[in-house]
């Protein structure tokens, strides 16, 4: 009979088991030997296959069987009419991990359950077709800004659209860090750029010195992330302050809501909405806006919290939100984070040795963590991350973003820029970029436009990839 390469992983909520079906005895392959029901619907059937997801190489398939069967119960699934696996399940909704699959190819999946008389149930035949890979072409261009009066950098980026480009930092010119003409006005650094669809501006956001004096000295402080929600409605942080931005680059400044000694730095924000959103910085510190008052949620840790990141899970009905924090002094502790109904629970990471700074993901689907290296897992629920080849690159990253599981772009030092195309990934370092030198420290991408931010030298550094 031929052999066939495919994995499956079994996801219930007691139970992940791997197998591999060319490790599995004759015996198993000549259970089933009939082809599966086409006819009738799944909610006829007393087993049922339903399409979850899929990747390039990869497919999530959902299991229900009917509440009158009993469980455990033995389960084979067939692709393409040849069997992959035999094993026994222990619920009655159960996701099926395929792995090594082709990309845009269209596969059958169908399974069934021994009956006691050593008959079979068949579950309707299921149709599925992997995602194609992406292409790997972008035009580039590149754009730098300050260095003189000081060191410039850019660390986070927001694409409201392709003409509405907005990137937060400092930015040190030859007109800023003196007096005025007429010295009357000290001259600060720039903080935001702000592109057009033709140039970009230099800006000055203005925050006051004094969070709890609204009307005290205003400066133009450091900006460390920035966040959209639409595009008449975002987020720029400085501190422990945010500027509620519109399309129109109008501003009003908050603070965040605790007394002086309970406030932290923001590394970085995520939520659904102005109204919704999560904070995370120095200390371990994580607080929550529910567009009127702050909640300070406890992590459990002293670590620098880095980034934050959510997904909705359409199987649960909720957002699915993750947290990665490290000891970037001395490298010896790291901790991915899950927030939920405002609360954390720490996920195990003892497999990774090295600091972490950024995670994406899709939910209950393929997760990544990046900074010392590129770290992916399918599920949580699996113990070990696992750290993708060097070959891929040697070079510290600093951020991941994607459009989806085959669309990833990773940002790193020396100008490293990785794109993953749902098979294998392309480096444009020193190929399609101008530098070989500097750190990247953040990225936005969406709609087929990559902008990614950082640092060269003094000055401050903006690549756009474009399809």
């Amino acid at each position: 009979m031929k052999k066939n390469n495919s994995k499956l992983k079994i996801y219930n909520s007691a139970l992940l088991l791997l197998l591999t079906s060319t490790l599995l005895p004759l015996a198993s392959f000549l259970l089933l030997l009939t082809s599966c029901d086409t006819t009738n619907p799944p909610g006829n059937h007393t087993i049922a296959l339903a399409f979850e997801d899929a990747s390039c190489t990869e497919a999530w398939l959902n299991l229900k069987l009917a509440s009158r069967i009993m469980l455990p119960k033995e389960i084979t699934l067939k692709q393409n009419d040849s069997t992959i696996i035999t094993t026994t399940i222990n619920s009655y909704d159960t996701t099926l991990f395929i792995e090594n699959l082709l990309p845009n190819q269209t596969y059958n999946f169908c399974s069934t359950i021994k009956q006691l008389n050593n008959g079979t149930i068949k579950s309707n035949k299921l149709p599925v077709t992997t995602m194609d890979t992406t292409s790997q072409n972008f035009t580039w261009e590149t754009f730098t800004f300050g260095g003189v009066h000081g060191s410039s950098y850019l660390k986070d980026v927001a694409i409201i659209n392709e003409n509405n480009i907005w990137a937060v930092g400092e930015i040190h010119t030859a007109e800023t860090d003196q007096w005025n003409s007429d010295s009357t006005e000290w001259l600060t650094p720039y903080n935001a750029v702000h592109w057009d669809g033709n140039t970009w501006e230099l800006k000055r956001i203005l925050f006051p010195v004094d969070a709890d004096q609204p009307n005290s000295y205003k400066s133009a402080k450091e900006c460390r992330a920035i966040f959209v929600f639409n595009e008449n409605d975002f987020l720029i942080t400085a501190s422990t302050q945010f500027a509620f931005m519109n399309s129109k680059g109008e501003y009003s400044i908050k603070t965040i809501g605790f007394k002086w000694e309970d406030r932290f730095t923001i590394n970085a924000l995520w939520g659904t909405s102005s109204e919704d959103f999560y904070v995370v910085g120095q200390r371990g510190n994580i607080a929550h806006y529910n567009g009127s008052s702050w909640k300070k949620i406890e992590s459990g840790t002293e670590l620098s919290i880095n980034d934050i990141y959510g997904d909705y899970n359409s199987k649960t009905g909720k957002w699915e939100v993750l947290a990665v924090a490290t000891d970037l002094q001395f490298n010896t502790s790291r901790v991915v984070l899950r927030i939920e109904n405002k609360r954390v629970e720490k996920t195990e990471t003892t497999s990774i040795s090295q600091p972490l700074l950024s995670l994406w993901f899709k939910s209950n689907k393929k997760y990544y963590l990046v900074g010392s290296g590129i770290y992916t897992k399918n599920s949580l629920s699996e113990y070990r991350w696992e750290r993708l080849s060097r070959t891929i690159s040697i070079y510290f990253k600093y951020n991941i973003v994607a459009q989806n599981m085959n669309d990833i772009i990773v940002a790193g030092a020396f100008n490293e820029v990785l794109h993953f195309n749902g098979v294998s990934w392309k480096s444009y370092r020193a190929k399609e970029l101008p530098f070989d030198s500097g750190r990247l420290m953040g990225a936005n991408y969406t709609n087929n436009i990559i902008c990614i931010v950082g640092q060269n030298g003094r000055e401050g550094v903006i690549h756009i990839g474009k399809k």
